[in-house]
């Protein structure tokens, strides 16, 4: 544990480390989870430490997933913007609840360059990520964000895989 964000950022020190946490019970699991998700930020933006931070997620350990929810609150534009943390952002909106989809989604939509987003070359999966698996108004709201930039965004190469989506039809 005292050397966990040190394993997590190192490219075969990640999957050991995942491991540990696999095969690990009781307090020992708990302590590494704990410490790991109070780097979440950190680690989120690692190239190797950002799967750490995705298979915590993918346990649902609710005490995990909402201290890490709590720090990436905020940041989440950043983060999807970053090439590491992008995927974690994804995953996020894959494997967390609807409520916390919600809250992603709705914070990338505010973002006050939201047309940089959809030109993105790492947030622009973010956003096709956001179009599947948001709901009702919530899908509308981001069609309408995605829709009002399509004049400026339409020639971006990152862009077009977002116009070209069925998602924004449904």
């Amino acid at each position: 544990m005292k050397f966990c964000v040190e394993i997590a950022t190192h490219q075969h020190g990640c999957c050991v480390l995942q491991r540990c946490i696999n095969h690990s019970t009781g307090e020992h699991r708990e302590r590494l989870v704990l410490e790991i998700s109070r780097n979440g930020l950190l680690l989120a933006q690692d190239a190797f430490g950002n799967y750490v931070v995705q298979y915590i997620l993918e346990l649902q350990i609710p005490s995990a997933v909402n201290m890490l929810t709590c720090q990436f609150k905020g940041n989440y534009v950043q983060l999807a913007t970053q090439k590491f943390s992008s995927h974690l952002v994804e995953k996020c909106l894959a494997v967390l609840d609807s409520q916390t989809r919600s809250t992603i989604i709705r914070e990338l939509i505010s973002a006050a360059h939201f047309e940089q987003l959809i030109q993105d070359p790492h947030a622009n999966y973010v956003v096709q990520t956001a179009l599947r698996v948001a709901e009702g108004p919530l899908h509308s709201s981001l069609v309408n964000a995605i829709e009002s930039h399509k004049a400026i965004s339409r020639n971006s190469l990152y862009a077009k895989r977002i116009f070209s989506h069925k998602l924004l039809r449904m």
